[in-house]
């Protein structure tokens, strides 16, 4: 029999092992548990999370802040991202230029290097346009940075293919002289035309253009000058234009000297048909204009797209206002990206091949204010045509463009 002493020693030793199973168990299921807890607080989670965020695009505003028109563009910008949030997850937010900004290129740099900017519409003016291309272009740096710019109203002929990545909504001025050439040659019955155009190259182009045409035709040139802005004696024109007397007077120039042309005009009691070219279209709001004409790229009286009503009925209601050139087509500049960004061209390089594309292959164009919004090869909008207004009368539309001019009935008006 083994004594007391044998006997208590080995107890404790059983009892250690126990103690040390316990402890081993117990240190196990704790971590069991706490695994099962942090796979269960997981899913919660991820059943919880919310959905990604939806895309959100900026589509930056290519104008100078204070120069004429801007207004009108951010106006039509507005509208166009307002339209385009309405077409489902993927949200279009405005860019605008930096305060300060004075100049064209300091803005095209700006756009370029926000990296949110998918696309800009601008610049509205030719002459700024070209100085801002090769910015948005990225020349500098081999086309790493580019981005697409759409200019609502830039008309130069030299804009034609001038980069892969700058397209317009507006027809050329050597179409639209055209065009208007052959409507006054065809419609008015003018044989001997004057002509009186702002000295720059939008002037001096749209004139040339025009007067190649109507020669073309059998007519004449009688005169053609030039003119600079603020430092015009009107009276000493309206004093050739009484000797000279021709049949019609066009005038690709500004609204504000227009109205000065045509006021010198009246006070010379001379009595001629009166042509202003696009860049006049204000000049409608001048009492001094009534019974003048004027070429246009849209006017809210000649609408003839579903999406055309609807962003001139929005206008009126949101600027109680109709809308004029300028925000219709800067609507339209900003619809064609948002849309062509909503067919999944998400980045500036689809985007731009995407543009290319519109209208071809099976690719649908994309409807716009004032028709089917296509590109042609040089990047220049396809099938567009232009309307020549008599203030204070119905607008008159021209053949589209590439298309072979056809003549209104002689006399239609």
């Amino acid at each position: 029999m083994p004594s007391s002493r044998s006997s208590t020693s080995r107890w404790p030793s059983h009892r250690r092992r126990a103690d040390h199973l316990g402890r081993s168990l117990g240190r196990s299921l704790g971590r069991f548990l706490a695994l099962l807890l942090a796979a269960t607080a997981t899913a919660c989670r991820s059943e919880t999370r919310p959905k990604a965020a939806p895309e959100r695009f900026a589509i930056g505003v290519g104008a100078i802040p204070g120069q004429p028109g801007y207004d009108a563009i951010v106006r039509g910008l507005e509208l166009a991202v307002e339209r385009l949030n309405e077409s489902g997850p993927t949200r279009f937010r405005l860019r605008l230029p930096d305060r300060g900004s004075v100049s064209a290129v300091q803005i095209a740099q700006q756009l370029r290097d926000d990296s949110t900017v998918i696309g800009v519409v601008g610049h509205p003016e030719s002459g700024r346009s070209l100085d801002a291309i090769p910015v948005y272009a990225d020349a500098e740096h081999d086309g790493r940075s580019a981005v697409v710019a759409i200019s609502p109203t830039a008309s130069s002929p030299r804009l034609s293919a001038i980069s892969p990545w700058f397209f317009r909504v507006a027809p050329s001025d050597e179409e639209v002289a055209r065009m208007t050439a052959q409507w006054t040659r065809d419609s008015l019955g003018a044989r001997r035309a004057a002509i009186i155009y702002r000295n720059d190259a939008y002037g001096r182009e749209w004139a040339a253009t025009f007067a190649k045409t109507f020669v073309r035709s059998g007519a004449v040139v009688i005169s053609s000058d030039p003119y600079l802005a603020g430092l015009t004696e009107w009276d000493a024109y309206a004093q050739l234009l009484a000797r000279l007397k021709p049949d019609v007077l066009l005038f690709p120039g500004d609204a504000g000297d227009a109205v000065a042309m045509i006021r010198a005009l009246r006070d010379a009691r001379v009595t001629v048909p009166f042509i202003g070219g696009d860049g006049t279209q204000s000049m409608r709001d001048s009492s001094e204009a009534k019974g003048t004409r004027y070429v246009a790229f849209f006017d809210d009286r000649r609408i003839q797209t579903d999406e055309g009503r609807t962003f001139a009925r929005r206008y009126a209601d949101t600027f109680k206002q109709p809308p004029d050139m300028v925000a219709a087509m800067s609507y339209e500049a900003a619809l064609v990206i948002g849309q062509t960004v909503i067919r999944g061209a998400n980045t500036r390089g689809s985007l731009r091949q995407a543009l290319e594309h519109l209208g071809k292959n099976g690719t649908p164009a994309i409807e716009g204010v004032i028709g089917p919004i296509a590109f042609h090869p040089n990047h220049d909008i396809a099938g567009r045509s232009a309307v020549i207004t008599a203030i204070g009368a119905p607008p008159i539309g021209l053949p589209p463009i590439g298309v072979p001019p056809i003549g209104l009935p002689r006399g239609a008006r």
